[in-house]
């Protein structure tokens, strides 16, 4: 089902015109069995082998298109692309992801790249208490405390410039998977919702595989001591032949751990709070295990505020933000010189006794 419709898919797009490539996009945007289908081939790549080269090849075209839907379409399956590249990585299987490595390239060199060709460089001020924000109001603080964070109230933060690439080596390739996921989250607010699922589920297989699996289903992290075949330990402890090895771990980095916790953070405030709380714990674990400071600071500050402000309430806001919602009723108060029917109080006409 999923490949034929997938054969429709880029049989259609190929015998575009030009003057139909609008009408096509605004539809396509919408079109949730396309995307549906996409996820099921890459999920099951090694079945359906002959369909990878042209749906990267299209994906591709659809990036380089001028068309905002088509980018989006093609942006929401970033992070399924990246874990069947560095998986492919990890089992030595470089040359058999060459299309998923070719239609990255492609989104990174757009992504880093202005319009006129220059590098792009991305800035954004870090908010102060010194201006007002959706969490406090400037009027609320002393004037001594203004002047004090006035002080970094300018001061911006900026992301690039990145070089453009030709090729994804051991030197560049956590560095160009940190930048293709920084891209992803700056448009995860116009991603369909259910690919923030998929992103979920990839998060816990990227970080977890390579570990052994208890029945509860969490990953276990062995220590060095405890590993299988453990410099500690003879080789005549070692596994037996027959006994089948979890795949390669996939080597990751602190940044982009970070990247990956800020997207499942958002994905936990948008009907997904299960599967992205599953993903963060798994992100922490993995955290831990690299002792990377860095990751363990942010998804212990994601865990420890769904204390106080749980995922999946009426009140959540779309990034994790507690929203105060509107009573259904209004109180009026009433004025003492008001006359109302307690003004008119009953009095015993004489010789009524």
């Amino acid at each position: 089902m999923a490949e034929a419709i997938i054969a429709d898919w880029i049989s259609d797009y190929s015998s575009l015109q030009e003057s139909e490539l609008r009408t096509f996009a605004a539809q396509h945007e919408n079109d949730f069995e396309i995307s549906k289908a996409l996820y099921t081939i890459l999920n099951e790549r090694t079945k359906y082998k002959d369909l990878i080269h042209p749906i990267c090849n299209q994906l591709c075209n659809f990036y380089r298109s001028n068309e905002a839907e088509l980018r989006r379409f093609t942006l929401q399956f970033v992070p399924m692309l990246i874990y069947l590249y560095l998986n492919s990585v990890a089992l030595g299987d470089k040359k058999g992801c060459r299309s998923i490595e070719t239609l990255l390239i492609c989104i990174y060199n757009i992504e880093v790249s202005s319009d006129d060709g220059s590098p792009k460089v991305v800035s954004f001020r870090m908010p102060v208490l010194a201006q007002a924000s959706v969490y406090h109001e400037e009027k609320s603080l002393q004037p001594s405390d203004l002047r004090r964070w006035e002080e970094n109230s300018n001061k911006d933060i900026n992301w690039g410039p990145l070089p453009s690439i030709e090729s994804i080596n051991a030197q560049n390739r956590l560095k160009v998977m940190t930048a293709l996921l920084f891209t992803y989250n700056q448009q995860l607010n116009q991603i369909h919702k259910p690919a923030l699922y998929h992103l979920c589920k990839t998060t816990s297989l990227l970080v977890n595989q390579g570990f052994p699996k208890l029945p509860g289903g969490h990953m276990h992290r062995s220590s060095y001591g405890n590993d299988p075949i453990s410099p500690q330990q003879p080789m005549a402890m070692a596994a037996p032949s027959h006994v089948i090895r979890p795949p390669p771990r996939i080597a990751v980095n602190a940044q982009f751990l970070v990247e990956l916790a800020h997207a499942n953070y958002f994905a936990m405030f948008n009907e997904f709070g299960t599967a992205a709380i599953e993903a963060v714990t798994d992100l922490h674990s993995r955290a831990c295990y690299e002792m990377l400071p860095e990751v363990i600071l942010v998804t212990n500050a994601i865990r420890n505020s769904l204390h106080a402000n749980p995922s999946g309430q009426p009140s959540d806001g779309p990034m994790g933000i507690s929203v105060a919602l509107t009573p259904a009723t209004t109180t009026v108060t009433v004025s003492k010189s008001m006359i109302t029917n307690a003004s008119f109080r009953t009095k015993k006409l004489p010789g009524s006794e």
